[in-house]
C-alpha cells in the first residue's frame, strides 16, 4: 500500500510542477533525436543538464542529488526533457514561461500567445497531452514519431544518460491537446545552395542560425564542407544543418573530396546564452567599415543578400548615406542593418563631401519607432507582410499595445518582430494614456533588461502596486527602476 502511494504521489508531483508534423522527415532541420544527450556532452551541457533548463534548476531534472521529499533521485521527467529538447532546436532557451506542469503547457501558451500552435503535426514542434508533453522528430506519411521522458524516481543516482528514462519512437500517450510550433517563430530568408567551402580559420563557431545573436553549439576545424544554403553572409552546413561565417571561408572549385572533415564538426563546450561574444571570436563578421556612398536612384531596394535573387528588405531613399562594412559581385552591405544594395546605384562619398545629417542616417523602418498602438479586436492576426495574402503567425490581444515601426497599405509593421497587423483594429496610444499601475501578485516574478525572456534577468519583483511606464509585446517597463515584467502575472488598476 505505501509503495502505491508513492507512485499515486509521484504522479500528482508531475502534473502539479511549480517550477519552471504533417510533413516528412527531410523537412527537419535538425537531426532526429533517438536518445538521451550524454551528461558530458555539448548539447547536453548546453539545454538539459543546465540552470538555462528551468527544469534542472529547480531540481526537476537529474541533477545528481538525493531528495528525501521525492524520495529518491529524478531520472525521468517529461517537462524537463521536452524544454530542453525544445531549446536545443531553437539553439536558445525555450521561453521560460513554460515552467509548470505538463497539463498546463497548452494553456500557458494559448493565454501568452509564445509561438503558433495547431492541430496539424510538424517536425520540431511540442505535442501536448492531457499530462504529458513530448516533441516531434519526424513523422512519415501522417505517422508521428516523438521523443519524450516520463516522470520517474530512482533510488539509485543516475550515473550516466541511459540509467534516465527515455522513448523514441510512437507517442505513449493519446490524449493529444495539440502542437506548439516553435520552430514557426525563427524567420530566416535563406536561398539553397548546392556547393563546397574550405574553412581557414582554425575555431570557426557553429551557429543555430545565420547570425551571431544564435547560440553558439561549439566550432568547427578546418576543412572542405558542403554548403545547402546562404543568408547574407552565412552559410549552412550539410553535415550539421549549423551556420559558419563566410568570411572566414572560401569556395572550393574542386569537390573531390568535400566533407573531409566530417567527423569532427562539432567540438568544445557550448557557452551560455546570456555569454557575451568575446573580441576576437571567430564568426562575426568583420566591422571595418570600407566606406560611405550615397544612394542616387530614386528608390533602391535592401536585399538579404548580394543579388535580385534574394528578398527584398523595403527601400532606401535617394541621396541618404549609409556606411558600407562588406562587398560581394557589385554589391554593399549596410552597417546599419547587415542588408544589401547595389552599388551602380550610389556614389562614393569623400569626408569632405558628406554632411552630419546624411553619415548618421539609418535605414528607414528597422529600429524607430513611429507610435504606439492598442489593440481593439478581440484577436488580431499577425502577418509576414502587409496584407491578407501574406501567411498568419499567430494573433495578438485585446488591450495589447505594441510599437509600429512601419506603414503600408493601412497595416503597421511591429517593432518587437517585425510581423504586420492591419490598424483599423488598433487605435494609437498617446503618451498620457501609456502609463498606468498594475497589481502583482506573483512571489517569484522575474524582472528582466528588456521586453522579453531573451533578456537577462535582474532578480524577482515582490508583491505589490507598481507603475507601468512603457509596454511592448505584453511586457511592461517599470517606472521605478526600468526593468521589464510580463504583463500576463499582473492585474491592471
Amino acid at each position: 500500500m505505501k509503495r502505491i502511494l508513492s507512485v499515486v504521489l509521484a504522479v500528482m508531483l508531475a502534473v502539479t510542477l511549480i517550477v519552471p508534423l504533417t510533413a516528412l522527415e527531410a523537412d527537419a532541420a535538425f537531426k532526429v533525436r533517438t536518445s538521451m544527450p550524454s551528461f558530458d556532452s555539448a548539447e547536453g551541457k548546453a539545454y538539459y543538464y543546465t540552470d538555462d533548463n528551468v527544469f534542472y534548476k529547480y531540481n526537476y531534472g537529474p541533477n545528481k542529488k538525493y531528495s528525501k521529499i521525492r524520495g529518491g533521485y529524478v531520472s525521468g521527467n517529461c517537462t524537463w526533457y521536452a524544454y530542453g529538447r525544445a531549446s536545443e532546436i531553437l539553439g536558445k532557451p525555450l521561453n521560460t514561461n513554460f515552467r509548470w506542469g505538463a497539463n498546463n503547457w497548452w494553456t500557458l501558451n494559448k493565454i501568452g500567445n509564445y509561438y503558433p500552435y495547431g492541430s496539424k503535426p510538424k517536425v520540431g514542434a511540442i505535442a501536448c497531452y492531457k499530462n504529458h508533453v513530448a516533441v516531434v522528430e519526424k513523422v512519415v506519411n501522417g505517422k508521428v514519431y516523438v521523443s519524450e521522458s516520463g516522470w520517474t524516481i530512482s533510488k539509485k543516482c543516475p550515473k550516466t544518460a541511459s540509467d534516465l528514462k527515455f522513448h523514441y519512437g510512437t507517442p505513449w500517450l493519446s490524449s493529444l491537446k495539440g502542437y506548439i510550433y516553435i520552430t514557426d517563430s525563427i524567420s530566416i530568408d535563406a536561398k539553397e545552395v548546392s556547393y563546397s567551402v574550405e574553412i581557414t580559420a582554425e575555431d570557426l563557431n557553429l551557429r543555430a542560425g545565420p547570425g551571431t545573436s544564435y547560440s553558439r553549439i561549439g566550432y568547427v576545424k578546418q576543412g572542405i564542407y558542403k554548403v545547402t544554403e546562404e543568408c547574407g553572409n552565412w552559410a549552412k552546413l550539410e553535415t550539421n544543418g549549423y551556420w559558419i561565417c563566410l568570411s572566414y571561408a572560401k569556395k572550393v572549385t574542386d569537390e573531390s573530396n568535400p566533407d573531409s572533415s566530417a567527423d569532427e564538426t562539432v567540438e568544445g563546450t557550448v557557452p551560455k546564452e546570456d555569454t557575451a561574444v568575446t573580441e576576437g571570436t571567430k564568426d562575426e563578421e568583420p566591422a571595418d567599415i570600407l566606406y560611405k556612398v550615397k544612394v542616387t536612384a530614386t528608390s533602391l531596394n535592401m536585399r538579404t543578400g548580394p543579388g535580385t535573387s534574394y528578398k527584398s528588405k523595403g527601400t532606401v531613399k535617394k541621396n541618404s548615406t549609409y556606411e558600407i562594412k562588406a562587398e560581394k559581385n557589385g554589391w554593399g552591405q549596410l552597417k546599419t542593418n547587415g542588408y544589401w544594395i547595389k552599388l551602380s546605384y550610389t556614389k562614393k562619398v569623400t569626408s569632405t563631401s558628406s554632411n552630419s545629417s546624411e553619415a548618421t542616417e539609418q535605414a528607414p523602418a528597422v529600429e524607430k519607432a513611429l507610435y504606439k498602438v492598442k489593440v481593439t479586436a478581440t484577436s488580431l492576426n499577425m502577418r509576414t507582410g502587409p496584407g491578407t495574402s501574406y501567411k498568419s503567425k499567430g494573433t495578438v490581444k485585446k488591450n495589447s499595445t505594441y510599437e509600429i515601426k512601419a506603414e503600408k497599405n493601412g497595416w503597421g509593421q511591429l517593432k518587437s518582430n517585425g510581423y504586420w497587423i492591419k490598424l483599423s483594429y488598433t487605435k494609437k496610444v498617446t503618451a498620457a494614456s501609456a502609463e498606468y499601475k498594475v497589481k502583482v501578485k506573483s512571489k517569484d516574478l522575474n524582472m528582466r533588461t528588456g521586453p522579453g525572456t531573451s533578456y537577462k534577468k535582474k532578480g524577482f519583483i515582490k508583491p505589490g502596486t507598481y507603475v507601468i511606464s512603457k509596454t511592448s509585446n505584453g511586457w511592461g517597463k517599470l517606472k521605478t527602476n526600468g526593468y521589464w515584467i510580463k504583463l500576463s502575472y499582473t492585474t491592471k488598476i
